[in-house]
């Protein structure tokens, strides 16, 4: 059986083959793949290559799909199963995973391949349950809004958001609308949605279930965050965005006793941000950081999208076919849009 793969040859380099399709591995599953999700980490493989990968990485990981076949040693999968890809596969003897922080496990395997019409799940991922059964009531295309909503859910576990926060959110793509909503359903009394893109702001309004914006690009957002906390500050700020400028910003506005995370990373730009120190002893305020997620949290994700209590419908704004995987790599890289998904059924 043979089937289309997009390649990468290169950074920047992306090619539609065609090749045999994978069989079905020894104690492990084959999926036809139904929809995938560009992440973050895709369009950095794309550009430039990604600390935990090495060209040529297979792109593509936040999927969904179809079990097709399954090894005989298997016996809680079967033809037909609705299934969702948790990629992180930790190695389960490290101090790190001993600890209970398998997120920040060092000898991860990680699976990819979801810009493909097939993608075999190995045995150590069926065996660790890195495979995952989707709720009936879930979509594919909801369900590849997991591994994303998983570590936003890490990052709220990690700030402790809970009943009567206040908690900024900076940055109003994808996963920082998945933050604000995530925030309102935790319980915080004030969600404030930040952004340098007035358009964009507006757009997402309802969706992010946010109670107001803040366009940093227009107000001083120091000022506006004073005036509204009457000097106070913010008990949980998020920077879900690659800005330096934006986390530096966030210290600035941080309640005493108050957490940031730098949820996104610096990549593109110099890593280092000017820190106050002695604010920081005088305020008594956290400065942390939120990577990846657990097993369980993947878990937990799927099960809160499939109640309904996180909404992505509306997030998915890209449906593209897999001949067109560097448009929705470009797509994603120039911000246009929320989410971008490569979807192998689509036909052109």
């Amino acid at each position: 059986m043979k089937m289309k793969k997009a390649v990468l040859r290169g950074p920047g380099q992306v090619e539609i083959v065609e090749m045999d399709a994978p069989q079905c591995p020894e104690g492990g599953v084959l999926v036809k793949v139904i929809s995938c999700a560009v992440c973050g980490t895709d369009v950095e493989n794309y550009l430039h290559g990604q600390r935990m990968s090495q060209l040529p990485p297979d792109l593509g990981h936040e999927l969904t799909g179809e079990v097709t076949a399954v090894d005989s040693t298997v016996t809680h999968f079967g033809v037909g199963d609705r299934v969702a890809l948790n990629q992180s596969v930790p190695c389960g003897e490290c101090p790190d995973c001993e600890n209970g922080y398998e997120n920040l496990c060092d000898h991860t395997t990680r699976i990819g391949g979801g810009f493909g019409e097939y993608i075999a799940i190995p045995a150590v991922a069926v065996q660790s349950g890195n495979l995952l059964k989707m709720p009936d009531s879930l979509s594919y295309r909801a369900g590849t809004h997991a591994e994303a909503l998983a570590a936003v859910i890490n990052c709220s576990e990690i700030m402790d958001i809970k009943l009567g926060d206040t908690v900024l959110v900076v940055g109003a793509g994808a996963v920082g609308i998945l933050h604000c909503q995530l925030a309102k359903a935790a319980g915080a009394i004030q969600v404030i949605l930040s952004d340098v893109n007035q358009e964009r702001l507006d757009s997402v309004l309802e969706l992010s279930r946010a109670d107001l914006t803040i366009n940093s690009a227009e107000e001083n957002l120091e000022e506006c965050i004073k005036e509204l906390t009457s000097g106070e500050g913010i008990d949980k700020i998020i920077v879900a965005c690659s800005s330096g400028a934006a986390q530096e910003e966030a210290i600035k506005v941080v309640a005493k006793r108050g957490y940031v995370c730098m949820f996104g990373f610096t990549h593109k730009q110099w890593p280092w941000i000017k820190f106050d120190s002695n604010d920081c002893h005088y305020r008594e305020f956290f400065v942390t950081g939120a990577f990846a997620y657990s097993r369980k949290q993947f878990k937990l994700a799927l099960d809160l999208l499939a109640s309904g209590a996180i909404q992505t419908d509306k997030l998915n704004t890209h449906m593209l076919p897999l001949e067109r995987s560097v448009e929705a790599l470009e797509a994603m890289n120039k911000g246009e849009g929320l989410k971008v998904l490569v979807e192998p059924s689509i036909q052109l």
